[in-house]
């Protein structure tokens, strides 16, 4: 048996590279082919590795080695992270290598990497015993003990080795095994122990002495099945090197504490050997175990053999017999010595022998070699990952909408609103960015949103963004960012998303004309200013709360539209976002601070159209100029003075109606210099008092037909608004 040292003398340093092509197509025929080296090749030695990367393991590749028997895989890889496996170097090897085939499929997918990382391995010595823990059904976890005592589970699919730590105890542990408790007892020369893997503490394992065995040299341990060899349930059966003389163990356990009562002989293997006529100077290599049928098996070996035998103990009723030859551990062109583990009654039957794993037939008991564990020393060299790519798809660039997912209110009785969601800008309250190709995740950075000021000269600022308030589903096409309310400041806004994230170039989406990507507080119509234009909007939702109003119109966040919200849009009045292309045309009176007073007179009082002073007969004329005119303005809501939805009649009706109850009439001194008083006294009682002016239930299309020409006669054909 190699000693620790002998083990770290010549220790590999390995290395790993991908070769050309190190990018291939998504074509089932291509390859890329990963090299593993060492530069020592003695002896066995299996390594660990990790594969990782864009690409998914059984998903968008397969994975094989070139040689057989030199790459293992786990059965069931994980749905996500790195998957582990094992490569094997044999004996005189400086090479393994590694073929991934693409997987095709239907799928617009970016470029996907493939990374292979050579990884550390637990340093774990020869295998000195084993012990299967059937855990459920489909699940058996394998407890191994080298010559250091460290206890170990293994992977059987891959080989890798999980030290748990090491087990305080006084001598080498030569087997361990479960009771039917799930207690694990561990066996030396001459004592025995109580293992509880749940305590460890600075990597050592805590154990409980519970007595003194008296086999000698044992190094063979099972718990009893069946009520065999008169045994109880708890009960062991042991073996020594020298005697093959089979001992039960009665344990009993005493509250929390393991109580060992006697030690019996109850099988004379030796003896039984020898009166079937078969060699019976085996010695115990060092493991004994159950087979499936129910009978016991030995792992011996005669001192003028080099392969360790398998013995076969039938245990009908309380005792026992042997029928069969003992059958030697070999395989073609290979013999196994030192078979110091069995795990035979779990879901599947193995041998341990050193670092070799081998599978054993239930039924046959032939052993083969099934793959070398993990355990023996290396090093990772400097060349620890080499990374290959599966070229993919061309992949459409991000299309970016917003506030595409905030829906309008209904529209008031008075008319259509003069805006929406997608139209304003006074807030930005979602980004949606459709991908081209769906991504596993979005990396740190992949992402980055960005205020270029208002004038294009200020310095720019990143806007953080909580992670709550990006949604994202691994795997998919769809990004939306969820901003809150106020959350984004006046400005003209850049979106820059990485390779990672466009499976393509980098994509940057800066706000322009087009796409509008800017904020600006109070414009409510987009079009980058703050004019009289976006006053519409506060007309038309002016002393509604925001269970009708949209939320962007309420300003100061009061839970309705009104006279508190005109101070913080005045503030923003006339202000605007620099963005390329040519200004969109603007007439001075839209940015007009006096248009803008005006216009909120109008808002307090339908009445005042042209938000002067108080009503006058101008207010009615404006009416009929409008009505007179046909083109729509800017302002026409100054002129829907009933508020209906419509520029009518009626709405100068409004006006003149209320004119004519006033006393006394309004002074001439408020009417423009350009009118006489004369002249504005004469329209007054002109159009104030005809009967058909006054009754509003008259046809409104009649009244359409016949009394503009009236009005108009009475005003003398004046059509100047003012």
């Amino acid at each position: 048996m190699e000693s620790l040292e002998d083990r770290r003398l010549l220790v590999a340093t390995i290395s790993v590279t991908a070769e050309t092509p190190v990018a291939i197509p998504e074509d089932p025929l291509k390859r890329i082919v990963y090299s593993m080296t060492r530069d020592e090749t003695d002896d066995f030695l299996t390594v660990k590795f990790e594969l990782s990367g864009d690409a998914l393991y059984d998903v968008d590749y397969t994975a094989r080695e070139v040689e057989n028997d030199t790459i293992f895989f786990p059965d069931e890889p994980p749905a996500t992270g790195p998957v582990t496996a094992t490569a094997t170097f044999y004996p005189g090897e400086s090479t393994v290598e590694l073929s991934v085939k693409p997987i095709r499929d239907n799928l617009i997918e970016r470029d996907e990497n493939i990374v292979v990382t050579i990884v550390a391995a637990d340093e774990f010595g020869p295998v000195y015993g084993a012990a299967a823990h059937f855990v459920t059904r489909r699940q058996t976890d394998y407890y191994v003990v080298d010559d250091e005592n460290r206890l170990a589970t293994v992977d059987v699919e891959t080989g890798c080795v999980h030290v748990l730590g090491t087990i305080a105890a006084a001598q080498t542990i030569t087997d361990i095994a479960f009771t039917d408790d799930g207690d694990l007892i561990a066996l030396t020369a001459d004592r025995l122990y109580e293992v509880h893997p749940d305590q460890i503490s600075a990597g050592v394992i805590a154990s409980s002495f519970i007595n003194f065995h008296g086999i000698p040299s044992a190094n063979a341990l099972i718990d009893s099945r069946d009520g065999d060899f008169g045994s109880e349930s708890g009960d062991l059966f042991a073996v020594g090197a020298n005697f093959l003389d089979l001992k039960r163990l009665d344990l009993e356990k005493s509250g929390n504490l393991l109580v060992l009562h006697n030690v019996t002989t109850v099988f004379d293997i030796d003896g039984a050997l020898a009166a079937r006529l078969l060699a019976s100077d085996y010695k115990s290599s060092g493991d004994l175990d159950y087979l499936s049928a129910g009978h016991l098996v030995l792992s011996a070996r005669r001192p003028s053999e080099s392969f360790d035998s398998l013995i076969e103990i039938q245990t009908p009723g309380t005792g026992g017999t042997i029928e069969n030859a003992p059958k030697p551990a070999q395989d073609p062109g290979e013999n196994f010595i030192d078979v110091f583990g069995l795990a035979l009654d779990g879901n599947d039957s193995f041998a341990f022998a050193g670092h070799t794993l081998l599978s054993v037939n239930q039924f046959t008991r032939d052993a083969s070699r099934e793959l070398e564990m993990t355990g023996r020393p290396y090093l990772v060299g400097t060349m620890a990952s080499a990374v290959g790519t599966i070229i993919g798809d061309p992949a459409d660039p991000p299309v970016v909408t917003l506030n595409t997912l905030r829906s309008d209110p209904g529209n008031l009785p008075h008319g259509t609103q003069p805006t929406s969601w997608i139209r304003q800008r006074s807030q930005l309250r979602d980004i949606v960015i459709e991908l081209g190709a769906s991504i596993p995740s979005i990396p740190a950075g992949g992402m980055v949103l960005t205020n270029l000021g208002v004038t294009g000269f200020e310095t720019p600022v990143q806007i953080a963004l909580r992670n709550d308030q990006v949604i994202f589903e691994p795997g998919s096409t769809t990004i939306t960012i969820q901003l809150d309310q106020g959350q984004l400041p006046d400005g003209r806004y850049r979106l820059v998303l990485s390779p990672a994230v466009t499976s393509g170039p980098q994509f940057t989406w800066t706000g322009d004309r087009i796409n509008r990507f800017f904020v600006l507080k109070g414009d409510w119509n987009g079009n980058a200013r703050v004019d009289l234009l976006d006053f519409a909007t506060f007309a038309y939702w002016f002393g509604n709360s925001t269970s009708l109003a949209p939320p962007y119109v309420d300003l100061n966040h009061s839970g309705i539209v009104d006279i508190s919200d005109f101070a913080p849009f005045q503030n923003q009045y006339a202000d605007l976002v620099s963005l390329p292309g040519a200004p969109d045309p603007v007439t001075p009176d839209l940015v007009s601070k006096t248009e803008l007073d005006r216009a909120l007179t109008s808002v307090l009082n339908p009445l005042n159209v042209n938000g002067r002073d108080q009503v006058s007969p101008l207010d009615a004329l404006n009416v009929i100029n409008r009505l007179a005119s046909g083109f729509p303005t800017a302002t026409d809501w100054r002129f829907d003075v009933n508020r209906d939805g419509d520029i009518t009649p009626r709405d100068a009706l409004h006006v003149l109606n209320f004119l004519a109850l006033q006393s006394p009439p309004p002074p001439a001194s408020q009417l423009p210099a350009s009118q006489s008083p004369e002249r504005l006294s004469a329209v007054t009682s002109s159009v104030a008092v005809p009967s058909p002016l006054l009754n509003q239930d008259d046809d409104e299309d009649r009244l359409r037909s016949e009394t503009v020409d009236e009005w108009f006669a009475a005003l003398g054909g004046v059509r100047t608004a003012v």
